[in-house]
């Protein structure tokens, strides 16, 4: 399991995002997974940011029965993200539904002293999402 830890502002989602890539490329994840990857990571970071507190952890970690690649992204607010139906023209609010639409698995959960948001992405999910 690999964790990262990032200060909470808005620095953290381009770290995030190429820590994320290095991990798709350690686990040999082809660019079409890598790209749902780093896209799922800077909305759950960017969530993070902006509703949560306090630092942000990441952690990564692969199923080695399935290959999926499991991401938590951990921050100390406690309000869980709602899944929401946005209009076409509305500028925020898409961030969960993009997890939600393009990981395999994804839940939040309350925990000391906050929330974990967490998402796994399949080895092919950037295939099955152009399909």
């Amino acid at each position: 399991m690999a964790r990262l830890v990032l200060d909470p502002d808005m620095s953290a989602v381009p770290r995030a995002r190429h820590w994320a890539a290095d991990g798709c490329a350690e686990h040999h994840l082809g660019a079409p997974a890598r790209a749902v990857v780093e896209l799922l990571v800077s909305e759950a970071v960017a969530n993070a940011v902006e509703h949560g507190s306090g630092p942000v952890r990441l952690d990564l970690d692969r199923d080695p029965g399935t290959g999926r690649l499991h991401l938590a992204v951990h921050d100390e607010g406690r309000q869980l993200p709602v899944l929401r139906h946005v209009g076409a023209t509305a500028t925020a609010g898409r961030g969960i539904a993009l997890i939600d639409r393009l990981a395999a698995a994804w839940g939040s959960v309350p925990d000391a002293p906050g929330k974990t948001v967490w998402f796994d992405v399949d080895p092919d999910a950037g295939l099955r999402a152009a399909a």
